[in-house]
């Protein structure tokens, strides 16, 4: 089995994706295409430009070292603050944290 993996490398490389798979994990940075071309014809080019500013600097907005963010403002953007996720259930870290927030108390030196 190992050999099989050495040779031709993991399975994800032998086997051909779906075409929906990239559709489906771009969905939401199309909705947001979407909203924004919308806004954009509707009021103009001030609204979207303003709405991405305000996302880009939700997105930094974080806590101390050594606690972890909600991130309530940029889910309020993004619309997902009324869904429940895994992630509210079982408080694990979600996969797009730009960095893991260790805590302070782990380091013994």
């Amino acid at each position: 089995s190992s050999a099989i993996n050495a040779e031709y490398g993991t399975r994800s490389e032998l086997t051909a994706r779906h075409p929906l798979e990239q559709s489906e994990a771009l969905y939401d940075f199309n909705q947001q295409k979407i909203r924004l071309g919308m806004a954009n014809k509707i009021t103009g080019s001030a609204l979207p430009l303003t709405i991405q500013a305000e996302r880009a600097c939700a997105a930094r907005i974080g806590r101390l070292p050594g606690l972890r963010s909600s991130r309530l403002h940029f889910e309020v953007f993004a619309g997902t603050d009324e869904t429940i996720t895994i992630e509210d259930v079982f408080d694990t870290p979600s996969p797009w944290d730009e960095e893991p927030q260790y805590t302070r108390c782990n380091n013994t030196a």
